[in-house]
């Protein structure tokens, strides 16, 4: 099979197609996207060389798999299902983890990938795979609601209007909550009002002006300096994204203003399935391009501009 590799520099390269172990399924990937961990990925985080990508769509094609003929989508978290952090409920921090194309897993920018069937979700039949393919994204913002109680009335700041800000943003309309999110990029805010959100430049933001919960979408450590200075003392700091540089922050703030500080990653897929069915998530405007595979390495580069939401890859 054909797979885009990454070793120092981007390739399409063939590789034998994987052999699936028992417990485990073969799944022919239609659709697959881009993540901002992926460019970080070529940039020289975590350290990884092998095939790349984690968020996909595709049909389980081989015959022993109880999921056969089956469109699927996969967590991507490949976990022992042995160890402490397993059996206390925490298997997306499995101490013996893989993780598909991030860690040790290879990715889906290829022809065949091959899954625990644990890990795997059937797609709802009302909705097609360019949007399910966005299901692993959707899934992470949703954690933030399993992590942390979200009451209607609290006021909420998102910053960082990429593809993750813009889900967490529909979610949070969901939720009855007053909310705003901010972007620097006056494009971005542009985007989202487009899809109904509540969005502005920060600029916009009153000195003074403070949120209950604010999330950090930016990736930057100045995002979260900006963050923690707009939230009320005892408020929530969502960390959503990865910051791959050191950050420094100003540990007497956070003890004398009781500031909550939540990592948040990874998500449970079954709720994300059930809003892109109900057609409560609108995912479709945020597919700038659709790529073929072929012109994949290009559409890295196309992932990479500041005017691009999310490149999809057609396989």
């Amino acid at each position: 099979m054909k797979a885009l590799i990454f070793d120092g520099q981007l390739t399409l390269q063939q590789v034998p197609d994987p052999v699936p172990k028992k417990g485990e399924a073969l799944i022919r990937v239609r659709y697959s996207s881009i993540c901002n961990t992926d460019l970080e990925i070529i940039q020289g985080y975590m350290g990884y060389k092998g095939i790349l990508g984690h968020e996909f769509a595709g049909e389980v094609v081989s015959k022993e798999s109880k999921f056969f003929g089956k469109d699927v989508v996969g967590e991507i978290n490949i976990a022992c299902g042995k160890c402490y952090l397993c059996k206390t409920g925490r298997k997306t921090h499995c101490i013996n983890r893989t993780v598909m194309g991030i860690f040790e897993h290879p990715g889906c920018f290829a022809g065949y990938i091959v899954l625990p069937e644990a890990n795997l979700h059937v797609i709802p039949a009302n909705v097609d795979m360019p949007t399910a393919a966005l299901t692993e994204p959707l899934a992470a913002a949703l954690e933030i609601f399993e992590q942390t109680k979200i009451k209607p009335t609290d006021n909420v700041f998102i910053f960082g209007a990429g593809k993750l800000g813009l889900l967490i943003a529909q979610v949070f309309r969901l939720s009855g909550c007053e909310y705003t999110l901010y972007d620097i990029n006056p494009w971005k805010v542009e985007f989202a009002k487009g899809l109904g959100l509540s969005a502005a430049l920060p600029e916009a933001i009153g000195a003074d002006q403070k949120a209950e919960i604010c999330v950090d979408c930016t990736g930057n450590p100045k995002g979260i300096e900006t963050a923690l200075s707009h939230l009320y003392p005892c408020g929530k700091l969502i960390l959503k994204t990865t910051v791959a540089n050191p950050a420094k922050l100003n540990l007497n703030k956070i003890v004398m203003n009781e500031f909550n500080i939540i990592g948040s990653r990874c998500g449970v897929f079954e709720p994300a399935l059930s809003l892109l069915s109900q057609k409560l998530i609108d995912v479709e405007p945020m597919i700038t391009k659709v790529f073929p595979f072929d012109e994949l390495v290009e559409a890295f580069q196309f992932a990479a501009q500041p005017d691009t939401i999310k490149a999809l890859i057609r396989h």
